[in-house]
């Protein structure tokens, strides 16, 4: 069937594994919401689809190696390709020279069975044969990584950019109910000004409700009901408070999270957004030089309305100070939290797959298949002939392990070493 040699097609894994991974890295580098859509699920489906089918393609030959196959093949077969060897003939019986192959492929960890017929001795040998059952392990390994990938997408969520500032409180969202209150902030740093360790003191409420209190430190999150919160950077903001015709429309504290260089002078900026294409652009004193420009202790604010300026001053702590219908209060500097916020319930799906491909390619890898065929036949004058044959050289190591084994064999029946 066409359809059924399309999905087992090495080609078509391929394809959409390089189609997954150039929409992998679209969804990395822009804002499109690709990991959850549909055009990203149908790919990762149709991966998975063709792995099982190949893994079903594989299955006949894999069961033939863990049976073992017949012992006695066809004459032709024990001399066919370019993986056998025949020795000279030797003077020594054909049940001699069965005991002795017999006892040294046993030796070397193999399983032997033999079969006489017809004044010929066949002897098959083969070992590791299990370990080929490691293919399916790796083969079902990536479907679950598809799966979880798909599963992670669809049913978890990340948040890069969770902005807190102290004493303030932010929801998580997505529908979790969650929300962090940063209690207090702390940083060290090493002599040559690296930072050294920064923690955030939290609060978790849940419906708010407090479910958990917990010190994040990085590599040290905070977990609750699987969601897992990260601290991931940290910088200053201004508190601020701002009324309209003498109402308080924003008291808090705004983050300054991103930074501006001018004329060798690094300022901190922040935004606050207060709707209808009101927004008020925060701008520090510069951390690095005597700020001529916004004197330290002071702030830079801009106001725009729909994106055309419509103020700018420079305000000073406890100073209010009205542009249009609007009052800015300065009450100070403080500090803010960014932690990044992600849920992924296929996370341990991931920890199995993960384990699953190790052990499926390293018994692949470490572990190969080797199989011996053997053919024992009586000549002329009480002679016998031998005639081995191993797997095809493209086996992992299994011509050396046929070289090795070839040698023995001679130096057991004492046949001389070709010296050419």
């Amino acid at each position: 069937m066409w359809l059924w040699r399309l999905f087992s097609s090495i080609k078509l894994a391929l394809a959409l594994i390089l189609l997954i991974a150039g929409m992998s890295l679209i969804g990395t580098l822009t804002s499109l919401s690709i990991f959850d859509s549909i055009w990203f699920a149908i790919p990762g489906c149709l991966l998975m689809l063709n792995i099982l089918i190949c893994s079903l393609n594989r299955w006949k030959g894999i069961k033939l190696s863990v049976l073992g196959g017949p012992v006695q093949q066809k004459e032709s077969f024990y001399n066919a390709g370019d993986n056998y060897i025949e020795l000279p003939p030797i003077r020594i019986s054909n049940s001699e020279v069965e005991k002795k192959i017999e006892l040294l492929l046993k030796s070397r960890g193999y399983r032997v069975r033999s079969k006489t017929e017809d004044n010929n001795m066949y002897i098959t040998a083969d070992k590791n044969r299990y370990f080929r059952l490691g293919t399916y392990l790796s083969h079902f390994s990536l479907i679950l990584f598809v799966f979880a990938f798909i599963g992670g997408s669809h049913f978890g969520f990340r948040i890069a950019n969770l902005e807190v500032p102290v004493g303030s409180t932010a929801k998580v969202g997505q529908n979790s109910g969650l929300s962090l209150q940063l209690i207090s902030f702390s940083d060290q740093y090493y002599d040559n000004g690296m930072p050294k360790d920064y923690r955030s003191q939290v609060v978790l409420y849940q419906n708010g409700q407090e479910v958990r209190q917990a010190t994040i430190r990085v590599n040290q999150p905070l977990t609750y009901g699987g969601i897992r919160f990260y601290q991931a950077y940290f910088g200053p903001a201004a508190e601020l408070q701002v009324q309209r015709n003498g109402s308080v429309i924003f008291d808090g504290k705004v983050p300054l999270d991103s930074t501006s260089v001018s004329g060798g002078a690094v300022r901190y900026l922040g935004v606050l957004d207060l709707q209808n294409g009101l927004k008020v652009r925060l701008i520090s004193s510069a951390e690095n030089i005597d700020d001529t420009m916004i004197p330290a202790g002071q702030l830079g604010l801009e106001v725009l309305q729909d994106g055309q300026q419509i103020g700018l001053t420079l305000m000073q702590t406890d100073t209010p100070q009205t542009i249009g219908n609007l009052e800015f209060t300065y009450n100070g500097e403080s500090q803010f939290s960014g932690f990044q916020v992600s849920k992924d319930p296929t996370n341990t799906l991931i920890w199995v797959a993960s384990i699953l491909f190790i052990i499926g390619i390293s018994a692949v890898l470490y572990f190969p298949y080797r199989h011996i065929w053997v053919l024992i036949q009586s000549g002329k004058q009480k002679t016998c002939s031998v005639t081995i044959r191993s797997l095809p050289s493209r086996s992992f190591g299994n011509t050396t392990e046929m070289s090795v084994f070839v040698t023995q064999i001679k130096h057991e029946l004492q046949i001389p070493e070709d010296k050419n």
